[in-house]
């Protein structure tokens, strides 16, 4: 496991040093994933597959309610994020 001190700027941004983002195959305009762990923040690499990911997660939360399983609907998630798209103004 690699730690670097690495400093906020005035805006509070923080540059993920070249030797972590080469290892971790982090590239320019690519999202990654910020959390909170009872350790710190969290930064890591976003699921390339990002339905298939949100589909296991449904998956998990029904059988978690002892509901039936989860009937993904491809239609239904594309109106869903479209709404709200037009609600964040993109």
């Amino acid at each position: 496991m690699v730690e670097l001190t690495v400093k906020l700027s005035p805006k509070g941004q923080v540059l993920i040093p070249k030797i972590i983002r080469d290892y971790y195959k982090m590239y320019p305009e690519e999202n990654v994933v910020v959390s909170t762990k009872d350790e710190g923040v969290l930064i890591k690499k976003q699921d390339s597959d990002i339905i298939g990911k949100l589909k296991s997660l449904a998956e998990e939360a029904s059988k978690k309610r002892g509901g039936k399983p989860y009937i993904y609907k491809k239609e239904a998630f594309y109106e869903q994020y479209d709404k709200r798209a037009k609600r964040a103004g993109l």
